[in-house]
């Protein structure tokens, strides 16, 4: 069941829908990935800025939280307005162009000479990172075939973790280089390396066939299937099956219809409950450490063994995210969650927690929690409505996201360490509840059966 209006018209995808994973789909996933990969890697040089632009811009504690709110605000205004613009105007010229937006913004995050520079190239750098996801991730749903997609919607969720993990190594690296003052600037620079790459690699790749058939443009629609045909996909669109043209405002009257509350609903969670739960670890660990006693030498390593989990469980979760199914493994990812979370909970209560525990706990925590509800942030948001508003389906994901886990952080901080381990292990049990209550299952069904059910 979906809450997703479907196609007026009796398009048959099955040559997309039936084929296998073929180099032209690989392609796609991985240029796909790009965005992600840069994702981690500005995260990450935001991170390490926040230690040494204070210093040199002479940062009040007003002004940090703000550059700290300002890159995740960019990312959720970027997701919803980009969703709009992809929904609207076709996914390819977004998926291009976003790019340059993103490589300008983090080069000039690079070079900034005091704090309002560098609040607002940050603003912006969040900004073209979340218009990238919605054209991204939609693009790669709509040719991925039926029975492959969760798992190729998932290498977005690896190659941020992949993109997450070669940063905080090369971060280190620099920070011994040039000191901690300066490394920021190189990850920054760095991480326009990706989407400039990606802005030469993304445009031999076709616009999106659903969004030309499903928006009236007879001449995408030809365009398009001539260049399938050269990648092997003998698809057929009669002009019969085109739509009508639509607008912005159409867009959002069918994004928030009544018949969309429940997949919305499903989206929103889905953000909200992995922004509540994983900060904690993928945060919080370096501060848990050091509070039981870890020297900052030892702190780094165990943060570096927990984060590297994360990609083991993606990796694992793509392997069997069509076989078992979107909303198994959502609930199950946060049964174990809350099981892993309530023994170090217990470890706390009845005094034998150890620095030796907690990197061995946070590890399988992040492994799960990461693989399972973290590759479902790039799958359900990409399949779950109709064609006309997938984009801003993706957008909606990202709207809350990142607003919750700061939000989230503030709450670990007032908590401590314990209390917020038992917050973590309650909200994972609750997340399981809803999860289960309101997704529906999507595995190996044409994205028009899903959003028409």
């Amino acid at each position: 069941m979906s809450g997703g209006v479907g196609s007026k018209r009796q398009v048959s995808y099955n040559v997309l829908d039936r084929s296998k994973v073929i180099a032209f789909h690989r392609r796609l996933a991985v240029v796909a990935g790009l965005g992600p990969f840069s994702d981690a890697i500005n995260q990450f040089a935001a991170s390490s800025a926040l230690v040494a632009v204070p210093i040199l811009f002479h940062f009040s504690a007003i002004l940090t939280s703000l550059v700290i709110g300002a890159y995740f605000a960019g990312v959720g205004a970027g997701g919803f307005i980009g969703g709009i613009l992809t929904d609207t105007y076709g996914r390819k010229r977004i998926f291009i162009y976003d790019t340059l937006g993103m490589a300008i913004f983090a080069l000039l995050s690079a070079a900034a000479l005091n704090g309002i520079w560098f609040l607002i190239t940050r603003s912006l750098l969040g900004f073209f990172i979340g218009m990238d996801y919605t054209a991204a991730v939609p693009l790669l749903s709509e040719y991925a075939p039926s029975k492959d997609r969760g798992r190729l919607l998932t290498i977005e969720a690896l190659m941020f973790k992949v993109g997450e993990e070669f940063i905080i190594l090369l971060g280190a690296l620099l920070t011994i280089v040039v000191g901690v003052l300066s490394a920021w600037r190189y990850t920054f620079i760095v991480g326009a390396v990706p989407v400039l790459l990606a802005f030469f690699l993304r445009r031999s790749f076709p616009e999106s066939l659903r969004w030309s058939v499903e928006s009236g443009r007879k001449d995408k629609v030809r365009e398009t299937i001539d260049t399938l045909r050269r990648q092997g996909l003998e698809q057929e669109v009669r002009d019969e099956e085109l739509g009508s043209p639509y607008g912005v405002k159409d867009v959002l009257l069918e994004f928030f219809s009544r018949r969309n509350v429940r997949a919305l609903l499903y989206i929103f969670w889905i953000g909200t409950s992995y922004a509540l739960t994983i900060p904690l670890v993928a945060a919080w660990s370096p501060v848990i450490l050091e509070a039981l006693g870890a020297s900052a030498t030892l702190s780094l390593i165990g943060t570096a063994i927990i984060s590297a989990a994360a990609i083991v469980g993606v990796g694992v979760v793509m392997i069997y995210i069509d076989k078992i199914g979107r909303r198994l493994i959502g609930t199950v990812g946060y049964i174990l969650s809350a099981i892993i979370m309530g023994i170090v909970y217990s470890s706390y209560v009845f005094h034998f927690v150890s620095i030796d525990l907690i990197i061995a706990l946070f590890t399988i925590f992040m492994g799960i929690n990461v693989g399972t509800i973290g590759s479902l942030q790039y799958v359900p948001p990409a399949e779950v409505t109709s064609t006309k508003v997938r984009g801003l389906t993706v957008g909606w994901d990202k709207l809350f996201e990142f607003e919750i886990a700061l939000a989230a952080l503030s709450i670990y901080a007032v908590l401590g360490p314990m209390n917020s381990t038992l917050f973590v292990t309650v909200a994972s049990i609750i997340s399981a509840i809803i999860i289960y209550l309101v997704s529906f299952e999507t595995k190996q069904k044409p994205l028009e059966q899903i959003s028409s059910a």
